[in-house]
């Protein structure tokens, strides 16, 4: 295969940065990205990540947008093994994909395993607002990408969920 200087320079950008993240802010045009799962950097505590349920062992980056304000946002959330979201909602609409790992989710106001199912790579779900759901994930991590368009927030069916989020 020939390398094309527009595949050199290609190489050359993903081997500067390595893993890729960067936050656009909303309002301004969008940049080209391409990426891997495994070339995406999602290290930040979730805590601070409006719009996403509050589990320890949870990491988020948004990728575009800003959950909190109006407008059209994407943010990537990795769940630690053995990681459990109890049933909460959102006031928007929300588009998931897993981009890697297997993730497990279910639709109810009460926590039922009966009512999983299992969603690996390339599998895709919706949050409909207001539309309480749950999942998990169980011996590997997983990796999604959600976009919806804020402002975002979470509202756990039972109200002390929450309290117990990060434990």
């Amino acid at each position: 295969m020939k390398l094309t200087f527009s595949h050199l320079i290609f190489a050359v950008a993903i081997s500067i940065y390595g893993t890729i993240v960067a936050a656009q802010p909303a309002g301004t045009p969008m940049q080209v990205m391409v990426a891997t799962p495994e070339q995406l950097a999602v290290t930040q505590s979730a805590s601070k990540t409006v719009g996403v349920s509050q589990v320890k062992g949870q990491s988020a980056e948004m990728l575009y947008g800003d959950s909190s304000r109006p407008g059209l946002y994407t943010v990537l959330l990795r769940l630690a093994p053995h990681k459990r979201i109890m049933p909460l909602s959102h006031p928007d609409s929300r588009f998931v994909t897993v981009l890697s790992g297997t993730f497990y989710i279910g639709f109810g106001d009460t926590y039922e395993e009966s009512k999983l199912k299992a969603l690996s790579a390339g599998g895709i779900y919706t949050e409909p607002a207001h539309v309480n759901h749950f999942g998990e994930t169980r011996g590997e991590p997983a990796l999604v990408a959600i976009t919806g368009y804020g402002p975002s927030g979470t509202l756990y069916a039972k109200p002390s969920d929450s309290k117990n989020a990060h434990k």
